[in-house]
């Protein structure tokens, strides 16, 4: 049959959940060892990490993690 790819590269089926890894700030995933020189590109969730200590998400750009709000709830 076709080639065996690892999870990371398998398409999200319709319906199925992405679950994000959960921190309270930077502070506590790099205590964890999740740090953005080591996960590039990984998005984590942060529930009092952004601007104001509201929940965000966390873009690793390879060096640094980047913050996006979430916004305001959806109609």
């Amino acid at each position: 049959m076709g080639k065996d790819l690892p999870r990371g590269h398998e398409k999200i089926r319709s319906g199925e959940q992405i679950q994000f890894a959960s921190f309270t700030n930077v502070a506590a995933a790099v205590a964890a060892g999740v740090t953005a020189a080591q996960f590039p590109r990984r998005i984590i969730y942060l529930s009092a990490g952004g601007t104001g200590g509201v929940a965000c998400l966390a873009i690793s750009d390879g060096t640094n993690w980047k913050q996006v709000a979430i916004g305001a709830n959806a109609i």
